[in-house]
């Protein structure tokens, strides 16, 4: 697909998946048509004279960023959301269980929820946990995906638990004082309201997804299997978080150097963002280490709109082997 976008008056450079947004802006006067895969889904804006970015005037799509609403998208001739994926609106048919959580390592309580399908809220199930909570449960609608994997036969039950965080790059950046809080506050405060049968699966996207993998790597006595989105494997302890995209991907480091778990990884990323590489290189690693590990790559960034798309496929990993 070849991709020639015309700068309004105002513009001075344009941002996209593919300059990483803001680390390296086009200028105008510098911008060519350029090509992306036919299955891709991109995302772009403009930046003015203030260096703020705004929407195409241009582009009537309508916005799908729950980020940014100056986000605008391009999608290929050949681009088709995952057929799984649940349109806004569509209810969760189970419980959801609302819990708050006190704790001794953050201020305040946690917000936690926790989502049974229908007539399942009794029994003892694999329980998987989302960091960012609010948004799989949001703007994944993740447990209205696992409703219709489960209609069709695909996948059992399971508790799924939702976890929103206060501090989000505090708690999830190399942060022990988090993953201790995870284990010994809210896993059994979950788990005394629903009963797991012994199988977890830590999920989590960007950030979540790195911190998901420590928690795992951590505590391979409690968890079986991680799913990461788009992880930051890139990131390192002290690095400038305003410059994602430099780091020494130390967690990657720690499964090249260390002995291997007994855990199985689904990977998903965009192949427009910063973080494939390290996830390739993560993929790799862990394949040398002799654990399981699926690894997909979609033509697509750092986005909700990619993290959807990778629902099904990775519930159908962690739990259709149970069916």
């Amino acid at each position: 697909m070849k991709v020639d976008l015309t700068p309004p008056p105002w513009a001075t450079h344009l941002q996209s998946d593919l300059t990483d947004w803001y680390k390296a802006p086009v200028p105008v006067s510098e911008l060519v048509p350029f090509e992306l895969p036919d299955d891709a889904f991109f995302e772009y804006a403009w930046q003015d004279k203030a260096g703020e970015r705004r929407a195409d005037p241009a582009n009537n799509n309508p916005r799908t960023n729950p980020w940014w609403d100056f986000a605008c998208h391009l999608t290929g001739p050949d681009y088709r959301p995952d057929p799984w994926v649940v349109a806004a609106g569509v209810r969760p048919l189970g419980r959801v269980l609302r819990l708050r959580i006190a704790s001794v390592y953050f201020p305040g309580d946690r917000q936690v929820l926790v989502y049974s399908p229908p007539g399942e809220a009794e029994s003892s199930l694999a329980t998987i946990y989302f960091q960012d909570g609010k948004a799989y449960y949001g703007w994944g609608r993740v447990s209205q995906v696992l409703d219709r994997l489960m209609a069709a036969g695909l996948v059992p039950a399971a508790h799924l638990v939702f976890v929103t965080p206060s501090q989000r790059t505090r708690e999830y950046g190399f942060n022990d004082d988090y993953l201790r809080h995870m284990v010994e506050e809210v896993l059994p405060t979950v788990e005394s309201r629903v009963a797991c049968n012994g199988r977890r699966t830590a999920w989590g996207a960007s950030l979540g997804g790195l911190c998901s993998a420590y928690l795992a790597w951590d505590n391979p006595e409690l968890f079986q299997s991680v799913v990461s989105q788009s992880g930051a494997y890139l990131f390192h302890p002290g690095m400038d978080y305003t410059r994602p995209w430099v780091g020494d991907s130390a967690f990657v480091q720690r499964v090249q150097s260390e002995p291997a778990r007994p855990l199985a990884w689904y990977l998903d990323c965009g192949t427009l963002e910063w973080l494939t590489a390290s996830n390739v290189q993560m993929s790799v690693a862990l394949s040398e280490s002799g654990m399981k590990v699926e690894a997909v790559l979609r033509n697509a960034g750092h986005n909700w709109e990619n993290w959807r798309n990778g629902l099904a496929d990775g519930l159908i990993s962690v739990l259709g082997s149970n069916a």
